[in-house]
């Protein structure tokens, strides 16, 4: 079936006689009767069927009555059931009909522009306003709908339609410019433009001029190359290859690469394999503020919108990171005989504040806010059209009560996963976590119902199946090229490290809408300071939430650092919340040992 695409709300055209003839009609007369005294037969209301074109000339009065002024919708609500109008109703109705239509703001609600179907699907993803909608096209690209339930490429395209027709006030939004699709064959992409220090693109999108490529930098190595790099892409190409298998590390690497590359070619306006101590350190100061142009907001990188720089500053650990990444690989690149030295061995790492616990911990949640989330999901979970909410619950599970990362919940695997022989209620998982180390974590009983009803949503059965399938996978493959390859029919794939990431953010979001909707009478489930926190909690939080609320109540050290798969016991001790008071409380008992100051700063005897 054609899809319907008219998703904003419609231009009224309505004379005198047709807002006569409505009246009557509300008044129960006969629609015959109507069509006698107000129309001819060749009347276009009457050859479209008067009685259907009446009903969605009052829906469309309605909507646009709302449109202008939201607190209509209680006196409008029996009208926009279909039950009767009330006269004061009705007068409301023609009397908007020749407002003028508003002009719409960034803040302005979805639900005022677009028809009830089209926002209510926008808002189930957390798009509340055009603001939000706008900024969610600009960081997805293209293909910012395939992801919302209900909003098919036809529906799409009348969106992005009527948000052309107000530049001025929602911004422009121009898609078509997009970056050329990753190819390993460098020769077969476009040349970098260096004239225009705006045509950035990522790495693996471009080739770089002959007088850039680093074919005869000045450092390159005169003896036997190991490798078979041509030029300074190809060897850094090479390079990342070592990490391939290990996600995180090379998409981490990636980007720092990818930045300093761009920094070459239309900065420093040199070859990688001609750079010098001078230029090395030119770079190491350009981390602390890089050029407008080479900052944006955070979106896929196809867009021609994207950025290898955020907005906000890089940290000093951050540039401190990305220093070292850099080192590594001359270091590299020197071993492989590609250079003849590595520039950065002379080069300072930025300086960075020893901070007193190492990790950022305080992301972790209350207990409250903890058993809010999960008593929500699972209340939402309830409902069988809710699949994403029985998703998410799983996926939450897995990372606050076992203390995975979201990697390590994305690749745990059903046949890994298996009764404890030791407890009852207990399972236990094992899982491939940092540094390619397995280990094995408990599951509770509450994370294995909720993985239950999520193999149900996916029409499997989890206690029949152990096969090598994962614990979480997609419910809803976004129409996507690249996700309907990874999920064909069959497929074994589940979540990777980002749509993960996407999904639990979505879920948290879903969370935050249901808790706001306060019930008279009763506190809010959530206090404002958690709220704030909510805002902002990533995946991550939760295996934090783990370590902080394990440790809290009364579980050794050692085995919460099994668990976590810290390296170090020390690293797993900075979740003890008692360690700040101990010291204070050993402060107190040596002050008090030593007597207080008196008669001119004499210590006063002990009693």
């Amino acid at each position: 079936m054609t899809q319907h695409t008219d998703v904003a709300l419609p231009e009224l055209a309505f004379n005198r006689t047709d807002y006569t003839a409505l009246r009557a009609y509300v008044q129960k007369i006969p629609v015959q009767r109507i069509a006698d005294l107000y129309y001819t037969e060749d009347s276009p209301q009457v050859e479209q069927g008067l009685e259907r074109w009446l009903i969605d000339m009052r829906n469309a009065l309605i909507e646009r009555a709302i449109e202008h002024n939201p607190a209509f919708a209680e006196i409008l609500k029996g009208a926009r059931q279909g039950g009767a109008i009330t006269k004061k109703a009705l007068d409301i109705l023609i009397t908007a009909a020749d407002l003028p239509k508003p002009t719409p703001s960034r803040a302005q609600p979805v639900a005022q522009l677009f028809r009830p179907k089209t926002a209510r699907s926008l808002k189930d993803e957390g798009i509340k306003t055009l603001g939000d909608l706008v900024d969610l096209i600009l960081r997805r690209g293209p293909g910012w709908w395939r992801s919302i339930p209900r909003i098919g490429a036809g529906r799409a395209g009348a969106i992005m339609r009527w948000l052309h027709q107000w530049p001025d006030q929602l911004g422009e939004i121009d898609l078509g410019l997009t970056h050329p699709a990753a190819a390993d064959n460098l020769d077969l992409l476009p040349v970098l433009d260096t004239t225009r220090r705006r045509e950035v693109a990522p790495l693996g999108t471009f080739q770089l001029p002959t007088w850039l490529s680093g074919t005869d930098g000045v450092n390159r190595a005169p003896a036997f190359c190991f490798i078979s790099a041509r030029n300074d892409l190809e060897a850094v190409n090479a390079y990342l290859n070592r990490y391939k298998g290990q996600d995180s590390t090379e998409r981490a690497y990636r980007k720092e690469l990818e930045r300093f590359i761009l920094w070459c070619a239309l900065v420093a306006c040199k070859p990688m394999s001609s750079l010098l101590v001078d230029d090395c350190e030119l770079y190491k100061h350009f981390l602390r503020a890089p050029l407008p142009e080479f900052r944006g907001k955070r979106t896929v990188k196809t867009s021609k919108r994207w950025r290898p720089f955020a907005l906000e500053p890089m940290d000093a650990e951050s540039q401190k990171y990305a220093v070292r990444v850099l080192r590594a690989m001359f270091d590299w690149l020197v071993k492989v005989r590609y250079l003849a030295g590595n520039p950065w061995i002379a080069v300072k790492d930025p300086i960075v504040t020893e901070q007193v616990e190492g990790m950022q911990i305080d992301r972790a949640l209350s207990t409250n806010a903890w058993d809010t989330v999960v008593a929500v999901l699972s209340e939402r979970g309830l409902t069988p059209v809710n699949r994403q909410d029985r998703v998410a619950l799983a996926s939450i599970l897995l990372m606050g009560d076992s203390g995975l990362r979201r990697a390590e919940a994305a690749g745990a695997r059903r046949h890994n996963l298996k009764p404890s022989r030791h407890a009852a209620g207990v399972w236990m998982l094992i899982v491939l976590g940092k540094r390619s180390k397995m280990r094995r974590v408990p599951v509770s009983p509450r994370t294995i119902e909720a993985l239950r009803a999520h193999w149900r949503d996916r029409g499997l059965d989890f206690d029949s199946q152990p096969d090598d399938l994962p614990l979480v996978a997609p419910v809803v493959v976004p129409g996507t090229e690249t996700a309907r390859a990874r999920h064909e029919t069959g497929s074994t794939n589940g979540y990777n490290s980002s749509s993960i990431y996407n999904m639990v953010a979505a879920a948290l979001q879903r969370v935050q809408k249901h808790v706001a909707i306060a019930t008279p009478g009763e506190a809010p489930l959530l206090t404002p300071e958690d709220l704030a926190q909510l805002e902002d909690t990533s995946p991550h939080a939760f295996r934090h939430t783990f370590g902080t609320q394990a440790v809290d109540e009364g579980m050794p050290l050692q085995v919460a650092q099994d668990i976590l798969g810290h390296a170090s016991a020390s690293t797993t001790a900075i979740y003890v919340k008692a360690k700040e008071k101990r010291i204070a409380e050993a402060a107190e008992d040596y002050y008090n040992r030593k007597g207080p100051m008196v008669n001119g700063g004499k210590r006063g005897a002990k009693e």
